[in-house]
């Protein structure tokens, strides 16, 4: 169910972390995959050695991938004359990727935007004038300002707002967008909860909320008080968002999540349902509403919801592997068959 299903980040075995990475990897999802691949190696038993190498190479993988699309858009910078945005494209290849060809290349390549400071200043000024990421966050804004200027190729401040702007690219709408519009003192909280340091970006939080209200924060702050313990604030927290935007589709979902851990399946669906009435994430919500009903028993309604959720592209596959056993357990044996060759190469 893409990133929401770890939303709350509840203790779970390291296989399951692992099997997201896989396929988000598979799905080309590749932040996503390290974010779960990082997971996976953190509570993995150093016993397991084959897993620990499963999980190495995953991550590698997913950092070449990132890498190969960072050094992508850091040569389209440099062509286009923005040195700054070159600079910090090249210098995310160098923490994400671990192949050497990949990395030698970056450093190749920084080492010539470097000599661009060396560069007569009459030259440098014929550069276009950089513009900041396209769709990017507004505290990456200053990216490629200054062409004119040294290349800074060890700024942590640029790799925390690098690190910021690629996690939030997986969020659903305009979600990035409006995350980056929250400016550095948020994106500094936001990487503090991916680290796990939910006690520091706690009183962040609280003191941005204190002087507007806003849905992306509540939502934040309410994950924390759900890894906290305190559920029903968390709850609060969640409906008072959707006060302020009834259109923000991760308040329902995180309330979808809350509900089914506490096992209120039938209150579960019907947010659900309140999210297809809104056409917010129809494909992800129709594949949930079969997960619901398959965890409250009744495989009748799963079953039906699963078969609807074969019209969504992006849900087909995993609809599929959800009917194939469920069909075959009723004797449907004609029918898994077929959708095993129609959406999972003929395995079953």
């Amino acid at each position: 169910m893409s990133f929401f299903s770890k939303l709350f980040k509840k203790d779970r075995d390291y296989t399951y972390y692992l099997a997201q990475g896989d396929k988000y990897l598979a799905g080309e999802r590749y932040a996503d995959a390290r974010v779960e691949y990082q997971e996976a190696q953190a509570c993995c038993p150093a016993d397991a050695a084959e897993d620990l190498k499963r999980i190495a190479d995953g991550l590698g993988r997913a950092g070449n991938s990132l890498g190969e699309l960072n050094f992508e858009e850091g040569t389209h910078a440099a062509n286009a004359g923005d040195l700054q945005k070159a600079s910090d494209h090249f210098s995310l290849v160098l923490e994400l990727a671990a192949d050497p060809a990949l990395r030698s290349r970056a450093t190749s390549a920084l080492r010539e935007l470097n000599q661009a400071k060396n560069a007569p200043a009459a030259a440098v000024k014929k550069a276009p004038a950089a513009h900041a990421h396209k769709s990017s966050c507004g505290s990456c804004g200053d990216h490629g300002k200054h062409a004119d200027t040294p290349v800074e190729m060890n700024s942590d401040d640029v790799h925390e707002e690098d690190r910021f702007y690629l996690l939030v690219q997986p969020l659903p709408g305009d979600l990035p967008e409006r995350y980056c519009a929250l400016g550095p003192k948020f994106a500094h909280a936001y990487l503090l909860i991916h680290e796990g340091d939910d006690a520091a970006a706690f009183p962040i939080l609280k003191e941005m909320l204190l002087s507007s209200e806003n849905d992306i924060v509540i939502y934040e702050l309410a994950l924390i008080m759900y890894r906290g313990g305190r559920a029903h604030e968390c709850e609060e927290l969640l409906n008072r968002g959707l006060k302020i935007n009834p259109d923000n589709a991760t308040l329902y979902l995180a309330l979808v999540h809350l509900k089914s851990d506490a096992g209120r399946f039938a209150e579960a669906i019907d947010i659900v349902t309140r999210m297809q009435q809104r056409d917010l994430l129809p494909d992800q919500a129709q594949f949930l509403l079969g997960e619901l009903h398959q965890a409250s028993g009744d495989n009748a309604a799963a079953l039906e919801a699963w078969s609807k959720a074969l019209q969504f592209k992006s849900m087909a596959k995993p609809a599929a592997e959800r009917l194939v056993p469920l069909l075959a357990s009723q004797g449907r044996d004609a029918e898994a068959k077929f959708l095993a060759k129609q959406y999972l190469k003929g395995c079953c």
